[in-house]
């Protein structure tokens, strides 16, 4: 099977595009996928973490998985953020030091993850942090992690992605999962059956409202994400099965993407033209955020 990737950027067309490569080879079986780049005139490098929830099910499927037609641009992003590592190609050197390389993570590894945050989420643009605030972000993006570990239940793991656009003055970090998605979870832990993907996405972002039980961390982590993003006036994007959320300097949105993406991705989007500098007000007197 052959299946046409487009021009893929972090917006609602770009997620919907990879939804419909997930719909489109969901029923294929020990047979050979092929993504065909023919079509793609531009592919931000963090999506290939949501494509990467692709690979990862048509594999798990016993599916023989290729990429063709890359373009040399493309062909050598790819190689330097080692997405193509997972398709038998050579890693490239990144000179520019723009990639936040592709990585797979058992779902225990917390403390990996954690390293590869300390490893490689420096500079890239990203404003002028205080100690604090540097590690509480940090600990913000693990509970991300640490909560698509907990409640995906994705037996591929959870992948990671980032790249840094200086001519776009962004930097995008991904994470993704092939799991379950909010939906399941959500519908299960209310016992409502019919809930949408969108209902529940607004029902996990929700202050107090989460599926933990135990000592599980609950909701999704980004309260001082969200904090961050309104005063850098960057974007958020969480998708999970028909749902799309972004919240941005533009306002909050939820939609309905037309296709199933199969598993759950957050997205967040750093303006790098922002100079401000950024603490924790507990720095200074209070106890609060910046």
């Amino acid at each position: 099977m052959k299946l046409n990737v487009g021009t893929v950027r972090s917006d609602y067309d770009g997620f919907d595009s990879i939804a419909r490569i997930a719909e489109q080879s969901r029923d294929l079986r020990f047979g050979p996928a092929e993504l065909d780049f023919s079509n793609c005139s531009f592919f931000e490098a963090n999506m290939a973490a949501p494509l990467y929830v692709v690979v990862a099910r048509l594999r798990d499927e016993l599916n023989d998985v290729s990429v063709i037609n890359l373009k040399p641009a493309l062909d050598a992003i790819l190689r330097k953020n080692h997405f193509l590592t997972k398709f038998q190609k050579n890693v490239l050197i990144d000179t520019n030091q723009t990639t936040v390389p592709f990585k797979t993570f058992k779902l225990q590894a917390g403390e990996q993850f954690y390293e590869y945050l300390e490893s490689y989420m420096h500079g890239k643009g990203i404003p002028a942090m205080s100690e604090g605030l540097a590690k509480r972000f940090r600990q913000s993006l693990f509970e991300i992690f640490q909560n698509a570990a907990i409640h995906s239940k994705s037996e591929s793991g959870i992948f990671t992605c980032g790249q840094y656009f200086p001519q776009m003055h962004c930097l995008d970090f991904t994470i993704a999962d092939a799991g379950i998605g909010i939906r399941e979870n959500v519908r299960q832990y209310t016992g409502n059956a019919k809930m949408s993907s969108r209902a529940a996405i607004k029902w996990a972002l929700t202050e107090g409202n989460t599926t933990k039980t135990g000592n599980q961390p609950g909701g999704l982590g980004l309260k001082l994400l969200k904090d961050f993003i309104r005063m850098n006036k960057g974007k958020l994007q969480i998708v999970s099965r028909f749902g799309y959320y972004e919240f941005s300097t533009t306002g909050e949105n939820c939609m309905k993407l037309n296709h199933d993406f199969p598993g759950t991705c957050v997205n967040i989007e750093i303006n790098t033209q922002d100079t401000s500098n950024y603490y924790l007000k507990s720095e200074l007197s209070s106890n609060d955020i910046f």
